[in-house]
């Protein structure tokens, strides 16, 4: 029986489209000095960067369970064991009274300080006495669908909790060279991370930030991108309130002691100012734009659609592990690009056994990231 003139068509076709983007994809590899002979190009040594003695660096968290929420507690249970059991940095936690048992059994003899001081994120000072007017926020919110007005206030702790961790330790004795926001169910996969962020790997960062924006580095506040602001933003103006746009990321955040202070008295004098105007403050994402837009040289952050390398562009989307090649979830992007040489590659292991594709030549292609002179100031 002869096949069809159509099928015989779709034999040669497949064949053919499978050769070309293997073509264009080893050519990609092979012409790219930058992914051929020096893979390890963010990992090298900035000249910019001193040797002086390694930042303290200080992590600030919380986990309030919410009557309404997306995930289940055994799901946050296992995020928590995730970040807890495996970062080895000093970590402050913020945690209602009866869920302190399960941070403590999750950080084993980890270095933490577990705060129970508040039974919901509406007791905070900058909180205290809004929860009529979040309730009332509720009906601005597009997503109101999926969020309430509990969850907002969760996102808009962030600033104090973190900059508040600092001082209660100062007063201690207790001081760090850097204090970061990071969010209790952001390790959501097994991971190689220990001494995260790496304190080389921050000072190397906010002295080539320095360098960049000519701020000082105690001045400089680090947040992730997803995107950048679109063009019409050019024409927003203050007392228009958060921005609703996708390009900040809240999942971690933070900076010297005097930026986080910075930070905190900042956020929440829009935060009240924005309330006051009856405007939708319950997303902390759209409030960090507003302010990005308006101080724009004390920021710094890691974006992976950075249009400056050019190897981002010649990845191809359709058979390419990622933006960036496999550096796992692109959301968590900045947890691989802060970490140390020897724990990025340690990853790079663990994501190469996960690969759907085995072949040598296409792990050496997935394992680009940008170097650190792209970041976005």
């Amino acid at each position: 029986m002869s096949i069809p003139w159509r099928n015989r068509f779709l034999l040669l076709l497949v064949p053919s489209i499978l050769s070309f983007l293997f073509f264009l994809s080893y050519r990609s590899h092979a012409e790219d000095p930058g992914l051929l002979l020096n893979q390890n190009a963010s990992e090298e040594s900035n000249p910019v960067a001193d040797s002086g003695p390694p930042p303290n660096i200080l992590l600030v968290t919380a986990f309030f369970p919410l009557s309404k929420s997306k995930h289940t507690l055994p799901e946050y249970e296992w995020w928590l064991y995730q970040f807890l059991a495996g970062v080895s940095t000093d970590v402050y936690f913020y945690v209602a009274p009866e869920m302190a048992q399960l941070v403590r059994r999750c950080r084993g003899d980890l270095p933490i300080t577990i705060d129970t001081r508040f039974g919901s994120p509406f007791e905070i000072p900058p909180l205290n006495g809004t929860r009529a007017r979040y309730d009332a926020m509720h009906a601005l919110d597009r997503e109101a669908a999926r969020h309430s007005p509990e969850l907002y206030a969760v996102w808009n702790t962030k600033p104090f909790f973190l900059d508040e961790a600092v001082q209660v330790l100062a007063r201690g004795g207790k001081e760090y060279d850097y204090a970061f926001w990071t969010d209790a169910g952001s390790f959501r996969s097994t991971h190689r991370y220990k001494e995260w962020p790496s304190p080389a790997r921050v000072r190397e960062i906010w002295q080539e930030a320095s360098v960049l924006t000519g701020e000082k580095t105690e001045d400089l506040l680090f947040f992730p991108l997803t995107g950048m602001p679109s063009a019409r933003s050019r024409r927003w103006t203050e007392t228009q309130g958060p921005v609703d746009a996708e390009f900040s990321e809240g999942s971690f955040f933070g900076g010297s002691p005097r930026t986080v202070a910075w930070w905190r008295a900042t956020y929440y004098a829009y935060h009240d100012y924005y309330l006051s105007l009856g405007l939708f403050v319950g997303k902390d994402q759209t409030l960090i734009n507003a302010l990005f837009l308006l101080f724009p040289a004390r920021v710094v952050a890691v974006w992976l659609g950075d249009p400056v390398p050019a190897p981002v562009v010649r990845l191809l989307p359709l058979v390419d592990e990622g933006a960036l090649g496999h550096c796992g979830a692109e959301w968590y992007y900045y947890q691989f690009w802060l970490a140390g040489a020897g724990e990025r590659a340690a990853m790079r292991a663990l994501w190469d056994g996960e690969m759907r594709w085995g072949w040598a030549w296409w792990k050496r292609r997935q394992r680009w990231a940008p170097p650190v002179h792209t970041v976005t100031a």
